[in-house]
């Protein structure tokens, strides 16, 4: 693509009314423009990078055998009012009268459409599983837009939807799925986290985020270096006054130990892999379903109380704060007995819980934890039989009993990873892309090339060799300085460059240009192309 045919809309001064650094740099480089608060004009430059971000995700769905479709961005009122979300949605539900006075809304989600689409094309518990998915638009009324396409009205995303006989098949999909959003923020370069999460109003009882670390993110997460998961703030400080108790087997029966107790508090979860590491406990880490809470203390003739010391006590250190809690004995009479810790109790060994990290870390190590600032750019549900049930979508299994569908819901975010990559790949000269989702690959800069024709053709014979590459190339043959053409360059964030000059052409040699690291090296002229093409790959 030639300079002179292609709209740069590059701006130099910082826009004004802009907080976030992705919201000014996506001005500056002529990503975006806005047509309203909220709701943004995507010009060539973005279009290009929001394309590529949208094929790659698409190769990713689609080699794991799931089906693209497109769902209407206009839905009838009815399919909201039958499962109740138009007032659960409030005002961020954007509502309007055809000319026959029919009222519908403009899609946030599609839960209630996919369900009622797929009643009616599903007829067999033998197509089951079943993903679908698509990318397009979707749209909520912000209170207050912020901070670019971050938070807009109108925005691009992923979304899929699974359909299962049951819920084992339906955890099997969601972890798969939980893999491949990880796959794909990876191919982004993006650092990010996995976070526990509520489902709030789209239904279900298991949840998962997946948040961009960025200084502008209005979420707060805490989390360890060491692991992909995180955890809200939020729900890190929660208090609670409830713990649940988990009896877990021993080793051996010469072991001193008749079994072990786990104290968590009540919104915690744990991986049972990670305990593995506490050697009093049996390998693989089985659980005593048939265990009571009465096993875990003893009674004396005169009704007190003790810690029952043959059970080996594993408690989450967060829960110590609390300065006591009572074990429910009796329901009905409201018979509570009260353990009050380092009186009644002894702990044989202490850890420190992290829900969404899913692993365990002892005490000495809470100093590994770290808050930021994050963005959420996905998310995904297990939200099983809410939305079949409202329409009686159901099927009969392989013993002929008619069961309603358990559906699981994916988003991604395309607007937020894009915002998201430039939040943490920027410098002061501008955006600094990863190659794979560039608006192009490489610059060319021929210095004077209306003046010279000498580079003029070095540089087009050199252009045209990339082309047929396949390469995307962009060709700066506008009549300006050469500062000019570097800052445009470095603005919009073109990975790799190459420079031809007069002098160069007399050596034989070629600049190239790492936008990453800031430098020029030499390259020889019947090498370049070669050389340029290793780079890429």
């Amino acid at each position: 693509m030639y300079t002179t045919k292609y709209l740069l809309s590059t701006i130099k001064e910082k826009p004004i009314n802009t907080e976030a650094i992705s919201h000014q740099l996506m001005l500056r480089a002529g990503m975006i423009r806005m047509l309203s608060s909220g709701i943004y004009t995507w010009l060539p430059t973005g279009y290009r990078v929001i394309k590529k971000v949208i094929n790659i995700i698409s190769n990713i769905m689609d080699k794991n055998g799931y089906h693209e479709i497109c769902i209407p961005i206009i839905h009838p009122i009815s399919l909201w009012s039958q499962s109740g979300r138009n007032k659960l949605y409030g005002e961020e539900l954007i509502h309007f009268l055809n000319r026959k006075k029919q009222e519908y809304v403009l899609n946030p989600t599609n839960e209630e459409a996919i369900n009622h689409i797929f009643s009616q094309e599903i007829y067999s518990y033998k197509q089951l599983p079943i993903v679908f998915y698509q990318i397009q638009k979707k749209f909520r009324d912000e209170i207050r837009p912020r901070f670019g396409v971050i938070r807009s009205i109108e925005f691009i995303m992923k979304d899929a939807y699974s359909f299962h006989m049951n819920k084992k098949s339906l955890k099997k999909t969601y972890e798969n799925m939980k893999q491949i959003y990880i796959k794909i923020f990876k191919k982004f370069h993006l650092n990010f986290k996995v976070v526990i999460a509520d489902s709030k109003i789209m239904g279900g009882s298991v949840s998962h985020e997946f948040h961009a670390i960025s200084n502008t993110g209005e979420d707060k997460i805490v989390f360890s270096n060491q692991s992909h998961h995180a955890v809200h703030l939020d729900k890190f400080n929660k208090k609670s006054n409830k713990i649940k108790f988990y009896f877990l087997q021993t080793k051996s029966d010469q072991n001193q130990y008749k079994c072990a107790v786990l104290l968590i508090r009540e919104y915690e979860t744990f991986s049972i892999k990670d305990l593995n590491n506490i050697p009093v406990l049996s390998y693989p880490v089985n659980f005593i379903k048939d265990k009571k809470i009465d096993d875990f203390y003893k009674e004396d003739a005169n009704k007190n109380f003790y810690i029952n010391k043959k059970i080996f006590i594993i408690a989450d250190s967060r829960i110590i704060d609390m300065s006591y809690f009572v074990i429910k004995k009796k329901i009905k009479k409201k018979n509570f007995i009260p353990i009050i810790w380092n009186k009644k109790f002894f702990f044989n060994k202490i850890i420190t819980i992290q829900n969404i990290k899913k692993i365990f870390y002892y005490k000495t190590k809470e100093e590994q934890l770290t808050t930021k600032n994050s963005i959420e750019i996905g998310h995904i549900f297990q939200i099983g039989k809410k939305y079949s049930k409202y329409i009686n979508f159901s099927l009969q299994d392989k013993k002929n009993n008619k069961k309603l569908l358990y559906m699981g819901c994916y988003g991604i975010g395309i607007n937020r990873i894009i915002a998201s990559i430039i939040e943490q790949n920027h410098d002061h000269n501008g955006i600094l892309w990863p190659k794979c989702i560039s608006p192009f690959t490489i610059f060319i800069i021929p210095i004077n090339m209306h003046k010279n024709k000498k580079v003029k053709e070095v540089a087009k014979s050199i252009y045209i060799k990339l082309i047929n590459k396949n390469i995307d190339v962009l060709f700066d043959d506008r009549k300006e300085n050469i500062g000019k053409m570097f800052a445009d360059m470095n603005l919009i964030g073109i990975p790799y460059g190459i420079i031809i000059s007069n002098n160069n052409i007399t050596s034989k040699i070629i600049e190239f240009y790492s936008r990453k690291n800031n430098s020029k090296i030499q390259v020889p002229i019947n090498q370049i192309i070669s050389f340029i093409i290793k780079k890429i790959n």
